[in-house]
């Protein structure tokens, strides 16, 4: 089974970039980005809502213990739909050098792993500010890795055999970087531990960290529509086709999609309440996925028609 044609992601040169004799824009212009912006800030709060909801409800926050082996499996849900996202996003980016292509690539899988919302949440939760800030050392260099590998590896991609060898190598080489960051990181952290706070608040959240929860969340929808902008008219197949495609992409850049499938086990007594405590977050960046595809389409990409009236 093969994954594109050169029809489809352009003609690569030996340096991957693209050939192609016309170059589109990074972004398509946004046809009312007004309303796009109204929209998704309701998407924002109904993707977060989804996860505050559950927690409401008595779902337990997942706490894993993985294996190793299981910390790789995870890694690779997420490089392969980072290397399929390159893939689909080619048209759009691939004519660029590849420090712009892992600029791209590191902004996206930054963002909807809410990367910096994580430091920022936690120094509002605990007040060490500064510990928060030293913590964003390690998730950071490890993107950084991840996008670079990802950006790589994607020319070797050619069918879904080959993707799924790319994803588990990939995975590999960050699972081994991330231990080799620990290891020469953690003394350094470890030095700065006394700016390190406990928690001065505890879920149900006071109305101050709640709002600040949903407003950070715009960490994750900027990523999402950012990435949905680069690939939809990539995809292939009806209008909920693509809400499927975006909604599962982004929950597997996010890291949720195999961290509900392989951390279940390994989260609460049973692998039934470990599933039900990861779905939280598999239902929330599946519902940020799809309201983000479903507002570019609506609000954000030209229609074909408006676009040769502009041409």
């Amino acid at each position: 089974m093969t994954l594109a044609s050169p029809k489809d992601f352009g003609r690569l040169d030996p340096g991957g970039a693209s050939t192609e004799q016309s170059a589109p824009l990074l972004l398509p212009s946004v046809r009312r980005p007004g309303l796009l912006s109204v929209s998704l800030v309701m998407a924002g709060f109904t993707a977060m809502s989804v996860h505050v909801g559950l927690l409401a409800a008595g779902v337990p926050f997942p706490l894993p213990r993985p294996p190793l082996w299981a910390q790789w499996l995870n890694e690779s849900f997420i490089a392969g739909g980072l290397l399929f996202f390159l893939m689909l996003a080619h048209p759009r980016i691939g004519h660029r050098n590849i420090m712009a292509r892992i600029a791209i690539t590191f902004v996206i899988v930054a963002t909807i792993q809410e990367t910096v919302r994580v430091a920022v949440m936690s120094g509002i939760v605990t007040g060490g500010w500064a510990y928060s800030a030293i913590g964003l050392i390690r998730p950071l260099i490890r993107v950084f890795i991840l996008a670079v590998t990802c950006v790589v590896g994607v020319r070797w991609v050619r069918n879904v055999p080959s993707l799924l060898i790319a994803a588990l190598v990939i995975a590999a080489i960050s699972t081994a970087a991330r231990k080799f960051i620990a290891y020469a990181l953690d003394p350094l952290i470890q030095h700065f531990a006394w700016l390190a706070r406990p928690d001065l608040y505890a879920f149900p959240y006071p109305l101050h960290i709640t709002a600040a929860a949903y407003l950070t969340f715009a960490e994750a929808v900027a990523g999402s529509v950012m990435m949905t902008a680069l690939i939809w008219d990539s995809l292939p197949g009806s209008k909920l086709v693509r809400l499927l495609a975006v909604a599962l992409l982004v929950a597997l850049i996010k890291g949720v999609a195999g961290s509900t499938a392989l951390y279940s086990a390994f989260t609460g007594e049973t692998v039934l309440l470990g599933a039900i405590s990861w779905s939280q977050f598999f239902l929330e960046f599946l519902t940020l996925g799809a309201l983000a595809g479903l507002a570019w389409d609506a609000l954000g990409r030209e229609r074909p028609a408006a676009r040769r009236k502009a041409q």
